[in-house]
């Protein structure tokens, strides 16, 4: 097994080499990415149409929350905190929110579905979640999708997936096939590392996309961005490296803070959320100092006295590390 990097992870050398073989940036791009779809359904053994390549998954959902709204408004249901998008499209668009406590720092499933109604148009469930890294299982998010009313859809925001303990790319096929309204959104923005290209995707029932209509314009997509994100798809190894490396540091912090005795969520992302209370912005103000990347309480959604710690490097164990020795004796008393 190949060591994990030892510096910060980036994008596919295949990605950037495809980048600069594109011959003619005069022409215009394939209009609905089709390359890309035929080479996502080679990734995943589906078939084309069950993918809707877009400028990013966040424009996919703000094109998605648009039409609903359109075609006659409705309410979203999703989890608080969660995505800010969630909410703040549901805002912008006119439509009536509902938004779901957390309990433990997972989606409250049940709660969730108490929440469903028949004006219920889109359930946003984050998995794994935007904050806290935890996960919900591909049987209970078909569970949840089995009790929305004819015509709305669950979205499963799954642009974290590649880092899950137990990837659920294998079951993407036997979601497809049970029909349920389900759409997956996956991106090249995390552990392809190709953020700055701004391209993502959706998964679903072919069927389904149709109901859902044009949800991208023609060209939504550039030339470089298509050409880049089928060879990121076909370098496993970078990708696989991408992974290894947060595993890796995410165990590692989990030992730091455990160390620590700092509480954390058992995450599944490329973050970790710790609970340290009132020292909570004085912690931050250090672990800035040091080069950590992270939100914090007056960032929104982030809970009072927690941080959400990024994984963006393979040294940021030792960063945090660093400052909760600067800290110690503030933190202790």
């Amino acid at each position: 097994m190949a060591e994990p990097r030892t510096g910060s992870f980036g994008p596919s050398p295949a990605a950037l080499a495809a980048i600069t073989r594109v011959p003619d940036l005069s022409a215009a791009p394939d209009p609905h990415s089709a390359r890309l779809c035929e080479a996502l359904a080679r990734r995943y053994a589906l078939p084309p149409e069950a993918f809707v390549v877009g400028p990013g998954t966040a424009s996919l959902l703000h094109h998605l929350v648009a039409r609903t709204a359109a075609s006659g408004g409705g309410e979203t249901v999703y989890s608080d905190p969660s995505f800010h998008l969630y909410a703040s499209l549901t805002r912008d668009y006119g439509l009536t929110g509902r938004a779901v406590p957390l309990r433990a720092y997972r989606h409250d499933l049940a709660a969730l579905t108490g929440a469903v109604c028949d004006r219920t148009r889109i359930v946003l469930l984050d998995s794994p979640h935007n904050i806290t890294g935890t996960t919900t299982s591909l049987p209970e998010v078909i569970a949840l999708a089995e009790t929305v009313p004819d015509g709305a859809v669950v979205v499963l925001d799954n642009v974290y997936g590649e880092f899950q303990n137990d990837v659920i790319d294998r079951w993407f096929g036997e979601l497809i096939e049970c029909g349920a309204p389900i759409v997956v959104c996956r991106s090249f923005s995390k552990a392809h590392r190709l953020f700055g290209l701004r391209v993502g995707y959706m998964i679903g029932a072919p069927a389904l996309l149709e109901t859902l209509g044009p949800i991208v314009l023609r060209y939504d997509v550039g030339t470089l961005t298509q050409a880049a994100a089928a060879a990121s798809l076909a370098d496993h190894a970078t990708v696989e490296a991408n992974r290894r490396l947060v595993a890796d540091a995410r165990r590692r912090l989990a030992a730091v803070l455990t160390n620590a005795g700092i509480a954390f969520v058992p995450s599944e992302s490329a973050s970790i959320l710790i609970n340290v209370g009132p020292v909570a912005n004085q912690l931050a103000y250090w672990l800035t100092g040091v080069g950590c990347s992270l939100r914090s309480p007056s960032t929104s959604g982030v809970p009072a006295g927690h941080i959400q710690l990024f994984i963006d490097n393979a040294d940021t164990p030792a960063r945090v590390a660093r400052a909760l020795s600067d800290v110690r004796e503030p933190h202790q008393s």
